[in-house]
């Protein structure tokens, strides 16, 4: 059943009276005469008056019927937004044939778990037969199959934006997922796993216009990547996309903005792209309204991003400052766990001292460990400050491992009694959390 919400702040006229079998289509209209038919009558549901701008809820998963999604396309007439049920968030409505989007259109699933739209294995997800201005968000596009044309999950002659979507699992004979004759436009998406059936390397997503891509990934779809008359990348990831190109670039021009990966030079050379394996997890459910490639401890893409203008990744994860690349938000850092023992030993000969500690990681890292030690000593009235701090290579593990750091003085000399230390990490790698400790310390004569 369809519900509705106006933009004048309308509650939702979605009365069901499961008493009865009665639904809002049945009664008819807000606006009905008093000698309307009874409630019990049947009759044939009728479209709610609404505004541009206004909302269809969809509440069912059937592909068609009063409430589906294919019945709520039907009655639209441009402006308005679709969205579902809280209930049918995380499931699947699996067609007979295409949905035709004919008017300009928001289509929005759940963003804690999205919607799913299968082909079925029998036909496309989406047809745009005008140039419309159309946003498909939070959704998973998959299961789509034209055996005798390009795109397996969407083909069309709008402007499209994808947001916080992703794209897999789909089959054409030609351009495997996306063929758009306009722009489209990727924000925070992933296109993956799917195939051009042609015998030659075929790209999975083409756009005739311009093709924009921010932060988001293209990856292990099996015989190529994108293309288009333009493609404008941002802060994306274009990668392993089988025995093809990332790109294909025979009659396309790039714009580069932020930072941009590949680990081919398909997509640009080393001056416009970086160009490196950027270790990708598997395609998974790594929450949020669809399912992501994680970015692997290790990967070039963490904290890489310049211009960064999304502040949350394709699962509604905050990004840094510095965005990593792509449509996944690393966030599984190495922790890194410091300790200072409570003595040191001065050197007798030269007051010297060393500083020794602990070090434990989440995972095997190696870094450096910035030493310092301070001791306040009384000369006369003056008091002055005694230092030394040195740097330690640091091979970090799951197991707690002893270091040590000599306290070599170029002036003065350590005396017993106690000073301040302190240990904090150096030239971590970005997916290593910095770490930091302080303690007093006792210092004591050593052998000389």
């Amino acid at each position: 059943m369809l519900r509705h919400i106006s933009r004048a702040g309308r509650r939702p006229l979605a009365l069901t009276l499961a008493a009865l079998g009665v639904t809002l289509a049945a009664l008819g209209t807000l606006a009905a005469c008093a000698d309307a038919p009874p409630a019990t009558a049947p009759g044939a549901p009728n479209k709610p008056t609404l505004a541009v701008g206004d909302v269809y809820t969809v509440t069912t998963t059937n592909d068609a019927g009063v409430g589906s999604l294919r019945w709520a396309l039907s009655w639209t007439t441009g402006g308005e937004t679709i969205r579902f049920d809280p209930s049918l968030a995380g499931q699947t409505i699996t067609l007979d044939s295409a949905l035709v989007i004919s008017k300009s259109v928001t289509i929005e699933g759940p963003a804690a778990k999205g919607i799913t739209i299968s082909g079925g294995g029998k036909s496309r997800a989406f047809e745009l037969p005008n140039p419309t201005t159309d946003t498909l968000r939070h959704l998973s596009i998959t299961n789509g199959y034209v055996g005798d044309h390009s795109g397996g999950a969407i083909y069309g002659y709008a402007n499209l934006v994808l947001e916080h979507s992703t794209v897999h699992g789909n089959k054409a004979n030609g351009v495997g997922a996306i063929w758009e004759n306009n722009t489209l436009s990727l924000i925070n998406s992933t296109v993956s796993g799917n195939t051009s059936l042609v015998a030659w390397p075929e790209a999975v997503v083409y756009a005739r216009g311009t093709l924009v891509m921010i932060n988001s990934t293209a990856a292990y779809n099996s015989s190529g990547g994108v293309s288009g008359n333009l493609v404008v990348l941002r802060n994306s990831i274009i990668s392993n996309n089988g025995n093809g190109r990332n790109c294909q670039a025979y009659w396309t021009a790039f714009t580069y903005e932020g930072v941009n990966l590949s680990n081919d030079d398909t997509c640009g050379g080393p001056a416009d792209m970086l160009i490196a394996d950027p270790k990708l997890a598997p395609l998974a459910d790594n929450g949020g309204p669809g399912m992501t490639h994680a970015l692997l401890a290790g990967s070039p893409a963490i904290n890489a991003g310049s211009s960064c203008s999304v502040t949350a990744d394709q699962r509604y994860v905050a990004r840094d400052a510095q965005c990593d690349l792509g449509a996944f938000e690393f966030i599984d850092f190495t922790t890194v766990t410091l300790t200072i023992d409570p003595s040191a030993g001065i050197n007798q000969s030269n007051g010297w001292a060393v500083v020794t500690g602990t070090v434990k990681c989440s995972r095997d890292e190696t870094f450096s460990l910035a030493v310092e030690l301070k001791q306040a000593q009384k000369v006369g009235r003056a008091l002055t400050d005694v230092h030394a701090a040195a740097t330690v290579p640091i091979a970090c593990g799951t197991s707690v491992r002893p270091w040590s750091a000599p306290m070599v003085l170029t002036s003065g000399a350590f005396k017993t009694g106690t000073a301040q230390a302190t240990a904090q990490t150096l030239d971590t790698p970005a997916w290593v959390a910095p770490a930091a400790t302080s303690s007093a310390v006792k210092l004591y004569w050593g052998r000389k």
